[in-house]
């Protein structure tokens, strides 16, 4: 199969749109983890740690799934997202612990 670009370029423009929007979907996910995290987790309401959480999450689980069906699933494509995520992870968790036991 050509590349998009050779297939029409009203094509190309339209994947390079959708690229540029959905890094800047990532990007301010990314800023409103960041004041979440700092401004509200560290001042340890629950809810704001829920909102750190559920943002990274839900759009994880809107895109991730989309890479399988088109073989899009290799470590050279998604690796450096599957490290991140299990950061993410850690982050979270011991977030939370620290959360629940100042809590307590």
């Amino acid at each position: 199969m050509p590349p998009c670009s050779e297939r029409g370029p009203d094509l190309y423009q339209y994947v390079s749109h959708l690229h540029i929007a959905v890094s800047g979907f990532i990007a301010a996910t990314g800023i409103a983890v960041l004041f979440l995290s700092w401004f509200g987790v560290r001042r340890e309401p629950l809810w704001a740690w829920a909102g750190a959480v559920a943002a990274p999450v839900v759009g994880l689980a809107v895109a991730l799934p989309a890479h399988y069906p088109w073989g899009f699933d290799t470590i050279g494509h998604l690796g450096l997202i599957y490290l991140a995520t299990g950061i993410f992870v850690v982050g979270a968790v011991l977030a939370l612990k620290a959360l629940l036991e100042a809590r307590s």
